[in-house]
């Protein structure tokens, strides 16, 4: 199947990773390519393995109840070398397919034959069905394109025992499993015929490729070539962290483990492991509110009457008073000195004049105020002293 594609400028078409954590998986791969009404999508296709007609099939999602189509066209700018595909042109495959709202998959109407060595691409414009009018608003998820190989075409296909085998595979829908997203399991009766036909198209069997660092060691299965991944790692070479996970390495990948109050989603960067942080919250994992804020994940401004720009991040205790401040948001006077620091008040904490100041050898009070009356300064005394 094809899944790279080309993605015209934003915000036409946008890739939507899924992650499989706690839902059913209906895609294959990362995700989708998220298309809007009356964009264009290019898939890519230049891995053929042997030159034959093939069928395409487009497996999508609606976002909504509405019917689309798909224009498309398949095109390459190196003209086919193939006795079997040299006699067709590519300009001639342009055609217009439906995609009803109810199915999530569709065999387009007409088989195209590519050939190995050759590039081609299958270009299509997806568009609401039955409107002229385009709604910058809906959007339709593109899983993939699949190539799906005309079996009857094969040498192994052809002769006395080739009915047999074209029967067999018909009678159990081998080839039909590989229309749904993801496929299911193959039936026993078609593991040996599949198996043929990978055989055959590719001149014998694949070799496994795993990753070294993705995977448990080096041996695949033997249908498919899926290789035994390691924890949260993915692909049939497990060659990349699944969704939801980051830091490929030796020992697989790591989970993003994104706060789910603080975070857009619970994908993060695939490299640094950086969750996308919802406004005020920040940290790897969007668990912590900005420097200045406490009280995650209803982050709010510290309040220190302007004497600290930090408070604690779980309490809002306001930390490093400065101006001789103290109190959880700093809205008191030391004790040696005197004022309303309050944010506001206009005033200062000064130094207790009892009768010299704080730090000084002739001080001897422990702490004073205003007297509300008469504003004139009460000291308390130091033991061992007392006041006029």
């Amino acid at each position: 199947r094809a899944k790279v594609c080309r993605f015209p400028a934003q915000p036409d078409v946008e890739e939507v990773v899924r992650d499989s954590a706690g839902r059913m998986v209906t895609w294959t791969g990362l995700g989708f390519a998220r298309v809007r009404d009356g964009a264009g999508l290019t898939f890519r296709v230049d891995n053929v393995p042997y030159p034959m007609d093939y069928e395409l099939l487009l497996r999508y999602e609606p976002e909504s109840a509405e019917d689309w189509e798909a224009v498309v066209s398949v095109s390459s700018r190196v003209l086919p070398t193939s006795s079997r595909c040299g006699n067709l042109l590519p300009s001639e495959q342009m055609y217009r397919e439906s995609l009803p709202h109810s199915q999530r998959y569709v065999l387009l109407s007409r088989p195209f034959c590519f050939e190995p060595s050759t590039p081609y691409e299958v270009t299509m414009r997806l568009q609401r069905a039955g409107v002229t009018q385009r709604h910058p608003g809906a959007f339709i998820l593109i899983d993939s394109l699949v190539l799906l190989p005309r079996v009857s075409e094969l040498p192994g296909f052809h002769g006395a025992e080739a009915a047999a085998r074209q029967e067999e595979l018909e009678r159990y829908q081998c080839l039909e499993v590989f229309r749904m997203a993801p496929p299911h399991p193959l039936a026993q009766a078609c593991a040996r015929l599949v198996c043929s036909v990978s055989a055959l198209m590719h001149g014998g069997a694949l070799p496994c490729q795993c990753d070294p660092q993705g995977s448990r060691s080096s041996e695949c299965q033997v249908q498919g070539g899926q290789c035994e991944c390691k924890p949260h790692v993915i692909g049939r070479r497990c060659d990349q962290c699944a969704p939801g996970s980051y830091g490929f390495g030796p020992l697989g990948c790591t989970p993003c483990t994104c706060s789910p109050e603080g975070s857009v989603s619970q994908l993060c960067d695939k490299v640094s492991g950086q969750c996308r942080c919802q406004p005020g919250t920040v940290g790897r994992q969007c668990d912590q509110c900005h420097p200045g804020h406490w009280g995650f994940p209803a982050c709010r401004p510290c309040q220190c009457n302007g004497h600290a720009e930090e408070c604690d991040p779980r309490t809002g205790t306001c930390l490093r008073c400065r101006d001789h401040t103290s109190g959880r948001h700093c809205e008191r006077c030391q004790d040696g000195y005197y004022g309303n620091p309050v944010l506001g008040s206009g005033q200062q904490c000064r130094p207790c004049p009892c009768p010299g100041y704080p730090g000084t050898r002739h001080y001897h009070g422990s702490a004073c105020h205003a007297d509300d009356e008469t504003h004139h300064i009460v000291c308390l005394c130091a033991p061992g002293y007392a006041g006029e």
